[in-house]
C-alpha cells in the first residue's frame, strides 16, 4: 500500500484529526526536557481519542497539551495550535493496558476538555453512534482508511493511506497500513452509508500478542472498536458532560506560530 500526503486536511474526515504535543513533569512538578507527539481524533464536542500508551503516567505526569487541529503544514505562519493548559482537561485510560495476554486490546484513552476551542476549529467530529455494530462485522479484505502524523515524514504533515483488513481477532484489527511512531492514536475508519465511522485505533506496527495467525505478525495492529471499547469511551464521554455541565466553558487560546 502507498501513503499519500493529504491534499486538503480541511476536508471531512481529515479535519477531525489532530496532532498532539504532550508536555510532562516529574512527580515533584519539575518540567521534563522533552515533548512527545501522537495523533488523536475528535469523537465528541470536547473529547479527543488517542492511544493509551501516549497518555501513560506511570513514570511522569502530563501537565498540558498543544493540540494542532488538522494541521498539514511545515513552516510558520501556517502552524497553529490550541493550548490546553493545566487543570483544563481530564485523562481516562485503562491503567493495566499492558496486559501480557494482549498488549493492544486496552491501549486506548481519551482527553476530556473543558474548552470547545478544538471543536470550534474542526467544526465537527467523527461519527460516534454504535460504531461497534460495523466494526465487529468487519471481514478480511474489507476496505479501511487511516490518516495521521508519521515520524518519518516532515513535522506537521498529515499522511493518509487506503488499505484492507488483514485479520480481525477478538480484540484487535490487523491491518496492512505503513505506520511509524506518532501514528499511534490514528483513527481507522470506513465509509458506510455516507458516514465516516471509526472502527479501530492504531497502536502498534506489529501484531504481537493479538491472537493473530502466525503469518500476520508483521502487520500493524489497532484496538478493534468492540462494544466493550465503545461503551468504555462512551461512559467517559458521559462523565465528562456530567463533570462540566455546571461549568462555563473556558476558551483556550488559538495561536499562530
Amino acid at each position: 500500500m502507498n501513503r499519500l500526503r493529504v491534499e486538503n486536511s480541511g476536508f471531512v474526515p481529515y479535519r477531525y484529526i489532530c496532532l498532539l504535543e504532550i508536555f510532562r513533569v516529574d512527580f515533584e512538578g519539575n518540567p521534563l526536557p522533552y515533548v512527545s507527539r501522537s495523533t488523536g481524533f475528535l469523537v465528541d464536542k470536547n473529547v479527543i481519542v488517542t492511544a493509551g500508551h501516549s497518555l501513560n503516567q506511570t513514570e511522569s505526569r502530563i501537565s498540558h497539551f498543544k493540540v494542532y487541529p488538522f494541521i498539514n503544514a511545515v513552516l510558520p505562519p501556517h502552524i497553529y495550535w490550541v493550548d490546553i493548559p493545566p487543570f483544563t482537561f481530564k485523562i481516562h485510560s485503562i491503567p493495566d493496558y499492558k496486559n501480557p495476554n494482549c498488549y493492544v486490546k486496552d491501549d486506548f484513552g481519551v482527553i476530556l476538555l473543558d474548552t470547545d476551542a478544538v471543536y470550534q476549529q474542526m467544526g465537527g467530529h467523527f461519527d460516534w453512534n454504535e460504531n461497534y455494530l460495523v466494526a465487529e462485522n468487519l471481514t478480511e479484505n474489507s476496505p479501511i482508511h487511516i490518516a495521521g502524523y508519521p515520524i518519518d515524514k516532515a513535522d506537521f504533515e498529515m499522511w493518509r493511506e487506503e488499505g484492507r483488513v488483514i485479520e480481525v481477532t477478538k480484540h484487535c484489527l490487523i491491518h496492512s497500513f505503513t505506520t511509524t511512531q506518532r501514528n499511534s492514536g490514528s483513527p481507522i475508519w470506513i465509509e458506510h452509508q455516507g458516514r465516516f465511522m471509526v472502527v479501530g485505533i492504531h497502536v502498534s506496527g506489529n501484531a504481537a500478542s493479538c491472537g493473530y495467525r502466525p503469518e500476520n505478525r508483521k502487520f500493524g495492529s489497532a484496538v478493534l472498536l468492540t462494544k466493550h471499547v465503545y461503551d468504555t469511551i462512551s461512559g467517559w464521554i458521559t462523565s465528562r458532560n456530567q463533570t462540566f455541565s455546571q461549568q462555563s466553558f473556558k476558551h483556550s487560546s488559538y495561536t499562530f506560530g
